[in-house]
This record gives C-alpha cells, structure tokens and sequence, in this order.
C-alpha cells in the first residue's frame, strides 16, 4: 500500500492536547489521504469534543478493540499511555509514531527526524512503533548532521530556552494566569512548575538528577546522539525554561574537525532540508514570536567562535508543538505511508 494507492485510517492519541490538535492541522494542511480518523483518550479526556483540522468528534475512550482496522495511530499522549495502549496498537496491525518519551531510546525502536535519518525506518517492520524525538532535538539535529556531513564535529556545547508549552497545555495556562496574578497584585497564587515562571528563567527541564544534571538534559544529549548515529559525540546541554507560550530557542558553540568558516557553514545551511538560515543585513536572527507557525528551523547569528579551534556559533528557533513534534510526526507517517504499510 502506498499513499498514492490508498486513502489511510487514522488514529490520533491525544487529540486534546497541543500535539495531538496541531497533528489534525498538519495533516489536513499537507493534505494526507485520510479516509477516517479515529480520536482516543483515556478517562480524562474521552467524551470531549474536538474540532480541529477540519475533523468535528468527541473523543473515544481507549480499549482493547480501539486500533482495529487502524492503519497509522499518532500518540500524543505521555509516555505511560504510549506503553500501554502501544503495543497493542502494534498488535491490531497499526503501525504507531510516538510523540512521547517512552520509546526514543529502546534500541530496537527507530528514532527519526525526516530531514535526517529517515532511512531508520527500514527496522520499523521489527517493532511496528517509531519515535519522534524531542522538539529541541528536532531543531539541532536537522542543522547539526549536514555539519557532521561537510567536516564532522569534535564538540557540541548547547544552552536552550524552552517555551512553556513543552510541557503541555496546562503550563501554558500557568504562565498566562501566573502573568495576570503578578500584574493584578504582586502575588502568584499557584504554581505549575517548581519555581515561578512568569517574569523568570528555570534552569531546570524534567528533574534534577545526580551529578545536578536535568532528565531533560541527558535525555536530548541521548536522542541527539541516536538521531545523528554517533553514539561517541562529545555534547552538553543546559536546558532553561522561559516565560514564553510558544517557541523554542538555543544557542549552539561547536567545534568541528576540520576547518569551516562561518561562511562556507552557511552555504551549507542554506542547502539543508528543514533550515532557514537568517543572514541579512536586515534580518540578522530569529526569534520564537516570529517563528511560530513555520514548518522551518530558523538559524541566525552564524559566527565564526574565537573561543574554540575550528569554532563556530549560532542561534536556532523552532515552532516546538508545530515544527518540532507535530510536523515531524506527520512527515515520517507520510514516509511510513508511502514505503513502510
């Protein structure tokens, strides 16, 4: 079966969450030849209405004959739903792409950025689940592997300033009613996250671990490593979350193995699938509220880095629920589709 043979079944875990919306978007933007979808959730979300991407339903509740007939089932749910309900996607005979965590690093599941590493996808008959990594991974791996291409790299040190929405629909609504609180009269009255967000910056995405590294942290420095084959690559990450809705950014200082001036690495970057490189007179960087909406990772600020041998600098912006795990998803389904079904 092919997308060009056959209308498909779809599934959407999740469908009230931001990913699992912006998926039903992307799919009707990128007009995905879909002849049903099925919208699941559990009993929290089930019996909800959704209306988005021109799909109008209530969401069904999860059971054991949920994925029957369903040929590719998105789940954007967390990473315990993605374990129970999974497999048993697999064995109704679907094929599933998960948005969560729980499969990203399970060595017999393929993890995949499109742009990058889509031939992957071959191992996808032995598990029947593919991953989609992390928003922030998304966006340095699709400008990190055509570097890794041109001159390979010694060391990748990245700091990211992830938006509230990373961590889903409730954190969105804690930095907004956060914001009128403080506004109104000095004082949040709940919190969300550990600390307050609104008017601040946490160094902290996920939990705090020995050696006083974050989950977070270890985990894209895992995923960045799988997406891009290169189990040995020397990479930090410090992840910080910012009182943004929408929109992931990070600065990135590498040093490569052999000499790239900052303008031969934008000639390169220009030709890379999935990157806008911002280089204008005018039009120097990006930033997250000029970015959301877009189907790009922005670059900007390309440099040459004094501060290292063979060093170069830049900043990178992602829409990190639309680019970053949505449009992701639905262009691996578009593969698995097409080549995989």
């Amino acid at each position: 079966m092919s997308v060009a043979e056959s209308d498909l079944s779809i599934a959407v875990v999740g469908p009230a969450g931001l990913a699992g919306g912006e998926i039903l978007e992307v799919l009707a933007e990128r007009q995905f030849p879909v002849a049903d979808v099925r919208l699941l959730g559990t009993m929290r979300t089930a019996g909800a209405d959704v209306e988005r991407g021109g799909v109008r339903r209530k969401i069904e509740l999860l059971s054991a004959n949920a994925f029957d007939g369903v040929d590719l089932a998105f789940f954007a749910a967390g990473p315990g739903v993605a374990d129970e309900w999974g497999p048993a996607a697999v064995d109704a005979g679907a094929r599933v792409i998960d948005l969560s965590s729980r499969w990203r690093l399970d060595e017999t599941v393929p993890l995949v950025v499109p742009e990058v590493n889509a031939d992957a996808l071959a191992t996808l008959r032995e598990s029947g689940i593919v991953a989609s990594p992390s928003a922030i991974v998304v966006g340095l791996a699709v400008v990190l592997a055509p570097l890794v291409q041109a001159v390979g790299l010694r060391r990748v040190v990245v700091s990211t300033y992830q938006a509230v929405s990373g961590a889903g629909r409730h954190a969105v609504e804690a930095l907004s009613r956060e914001t009128i609180e403080l506004l109104r009269d000095g004082t949040p009255h709940r919190r969300h996250f550990a600390r307050r967000i609104a008017f601040n910056a946490m160094p902290q995405v996920g939990t705090v671990e020995a050696g006083a590294s974050s989950s977070h942290e270890e985990q894209v420095i895992a995923e960045t490593r799988k997406v891009l084959g290169d189990g040995t690559l020397a990479l930090s990450v410090s992840a910080v979350r910012v009182p943004v809705f929408f929109g992931h950014g990070a600065t990135v200082h590498l040093e490569t193995d052999a000499a790239l001036p900052a303008e031969d690495a934008a000639r390169v970057l220009r030709e890379a699938p999935g990157v806008l490189l911002h280089d204008g007179a005018d039009d120097l960087f990006p930033t997250p509220v000029e970015i959301v909406g877009s189907s790009a990772t922005h670059v900007g600020r390309l440099r040459n880095d004094p501060g290292a041998e063979q060093g170069l600098a830049f900043w990178l912006a992602l829409d990190n629920v639309r680019k970053g795990t949505a449009l992701n998803a639905v262009e691996i389904a578009e593969i698995v589709a097409r080549d995989h079904l």
